[in-house]
């Protein structure tokens, strides 16, 4: 059974998790370097959400971005997307199994590592 029934349980699953780090002081040290478009494609449920960090702030969004073109789209999952953000799965090695499809600049998606693991690390310690 999918950890995720429906695309508004991902979408809140998510959102819900940025909308925690943002306020923390390691999560805003991050941001501030960062400038980036992150389109992430999510199937089982289908669902597709874009990270925009620019200028120390962040917007999450299920409508697409017709206004700027990705950096970067990540394809996964929503089960691979669950044990993403939970720390439970080998990125490196999904990445080569092609259960995380990247389109785009593996370099850019790297930048994002700062603010990924402090994602993944509030993550655990809410569960």
């Amino acid at each position: 059974m999918a950890i995720f029934e429906t695309s508004q349980q991902l979408h809140s699953y998510i959102s819900e998790l940025f909308e925690e780090i943002a306020t923390l002081p390691e999560a805003q040290e991050a941001l501030e370097t960062l400038s980036l478009c992150v389109r992430f494609n999510y199937t089982m449920p289908d669902c597709v959400m874009t990270l925009t960090v620019a200028n120390g702030e962040y917007t999450i969004s299920s409508e697409p971005c017709v206004d700027v073109t990705p950096d970067v789209e990540l394809t996964m999952t929503g089960d691979v997307a669950h044990k993403f953000w939970k720390g439970e799965l080998n990125v490196m090695g999904a990445i080569a199994t092609h259960e995380i499809g990247i389109n785009g600049s593996l370099g850019k998606i790297m930048r994002l590592t700062p603010l990924i693991k402090v994602a993944i690390r509030h993550n655990k310690e809410r569960s």
